[in-house]
């Protein structure tokens, strides 16, 4: 158990029940998957706060429920970082709202965590092979073209795809940007920078979409950057589940799948710029901001891969990176 010097902090149920209301109430930049999440897991506190009688803000406090959370409720790792988080968070509310001096929860690790991706990547010739195997002759092909060039050059998420609009992508000075809406966030907060390559095979799929009866004008800037052409959902904006399935046929159809099902996926994509990140030259903090990664020891996962490409040895491979 953790040593420390924090003063003890006594409330009563009711006062502990009216913080976490107003902390549910606080954090209005978070998504509202990221709030019901923190709502949830802040009632398993409040029924431990309730029998325990004795959380006083103390780091042995939050570990005592966290042991709760392992030996009676039986919870897996990722079920305990969820619900330590959340009380993290809470804990951080108090601080700055002076209710408490110091954050216990800041002490106490979660589950653990990975050391290791659980995804490969892929290596710069199945790059190749998987955009050369795409048509540029019609819609779907350049939409799958620039889905695949946007998670390699920008690290985009699955998500980010799915909420991006034509909008978002925007010339700031000499370099183009996309901002972007990540996962628990309620707003498009994050402005990634795109690679040339990358901004080519967006604005060829934006300018495929332009019909003739349209006269040429330009899409409404809050149309889907990439829509669905499935007879059910033709021109609606893609799905998460659109991404993995458009992405996951390109794989197999170019022959760079080689029976990897469960270790090539779309994700794979993401894995592999962070990989070429780390052997771009990038730091530990270039790359956290590059990949909206809020962790650090989840970035360094990368830079124990980095080599592994080797692609400061193949030429032209920094074209997918590069901003100029």
């Amino acid at each position: 158990m953790i040593k420390d010097t924090f003063r003890p902090v006594r409330l009563k149920l009711p006062e502990m029940q009216e913080y976490i209301r107003l902390f549910n109430t606080s954090h209005t930049d978070k998504s509202r998957e990221t709030s019901g999440t923190y709502e949830r897991a802040l009632r398993e506190f409040i029924n431990f706060f309730a029998a325990d009688r004795n959380f006083l803000f103390r780091v042995r406090d939050v570990e005592r429920y966290k042991e709760h959370l392992v030996e009676r409720k039986k919870m897996k790792e990722v079920s305990v970082a969820t619900y330590l988080t959340a009380v993290r968070r809470m804990c951080q509310y108090l601080v700055d709202t002076g209710v408490i001096e110091k954050n216990p929860a800041k002490r106490v690790q979660g589950g653990r965590r990975p050391t290791s991706h659980n995804r490969t990547f892929l290596t710069l010739e199945e790059i190749d092979s998987l955009l050369d195997a795409i048509e540029v002759d019609t819609e779907t092909g350049l939409r799958d073209r620039a889905i695949i060039r946007t998670m390699l050059g920008c690290a985009c998420s699955e998500l980010e795809l799915t909420r991006a609009n034509v909008g978002d992508l925007q010339k700031i000075g000499r370099r183009w940007m996309l901002y972007v809406q990540g996962k628990g966030k309620s707003i498009k907060d994050e402005a990634i920078p795109v690679p040339a390559e990358t901004v080519k095979a967006l604005q060829r799929y934006i300018n495929a979409r332009r019909r003739p009866v349209d006269t040429g004008e330009e899409l409404p800037a809050d149309s889907p950057l990439f829509v669905s052409y499935s007879n059910r959902s033709r021109n609606e904006r893609i799905t998460i589940r659109g991404v993995r399935e458009a992405i996951s046929l390109r794989l197999k159809s170019s022959g760079v799948k080689k029976g990897r099902d469960r270790k090539l996926t779309p994700f794979s994509l993401r894995h592999t710029a962070g990989i070429l990140l780390a052997e771009s030259g990038a730091t530990p903090e270039e790359l956290m901001k590059r990949m909206r990664i809020e962790w650090r020891p989840t970035a360094m996962l990368y830079y124990r891969q980095k080599g592994q490409l080797r692609s400061t040895e193949k030429e032209g491979s920094e074209q997918l990176l590069s901003l100029v």
